[in-house]
């Protein structure tokens, strides 16, 4: 099964994520974390998160990039959350300079939902803000879209958080049994 979760920036949906890995009652339980830490404000939430996973059973792998590499050495079972796909893609397009970061990224997120039994993938709104007017934020935009609605297609349920609020837009029925 696959989750997708978006929403703005500290909508709630982390937390949401979270909440559904959990109650898929799978193991390992891996959380796959993106984030670089380039400054305070990076290492403020990657604080906050790990705050908010302690005593729940989460393995963290460290994944800032090579998503691919990284699920092709994991075990098949089990259930991971990949937090989050904005930043996988910043580190992958802006970083690593990949010719085709949302090719690469959509087979890394393939591979890992195929070794695991549930994968919950978190992303990021950003598209209700200003069309940037820098060539490289309008084609990372444009990258991060193609790659949501690609997951959102392969996903069995989709949900976007909105102030905290969860909005089912596909799967809505399993999403209501994973959350009982």
């Amino acid at each position: 099964m696959q989750i997708l979760i978006s929403g703005g920036s500290a909508s709630g949906k982390s937390q949401l994520a979270e909440q559904l890995a959990v109650n898929r009652s799978q193991t390992p339980l891996y959380y796959f974390a993106t984030m670089q830490i380039w400054d305070a404000e990076c290492a403020e939430r990657v604080t906050q998160h790990r705050r908010q996973r302690t005593g729940k059973g989460f393995q963290t792998i460290e994944v800032p990039d090579h998503l691919l590499q990284t699920a092709q050495s994991l075990p098949t079972g089990g259930c991971g959350l990949l937090e989050c796909v904005s930043n996988l893609l910043s580190n992958e397009q802006f970083c690593v300079q990949q010719t085709h970061p949302a090719e690469i990224i959509l087979d890394g997120i393939a591979a890992l939902h195929n070794h695991l039994d549930t994968l919950v993938i978190v992303t990021n709104e950003v598209f209700t803000d200003r069309v940037p007017q820098d060539a490289a934020m309008q084609a990372y935009l444009q990258q991060l879209g193609r790659i949501n609605c690609t997951l959102a297609e392969r996903s069995e349920i989709v949900i976007e958080v909105c102030s905290g609020i969860p909005v089912c837009w596909k799967g809505a029925a399993l999403f209501h049994e994973i959350l009982s």
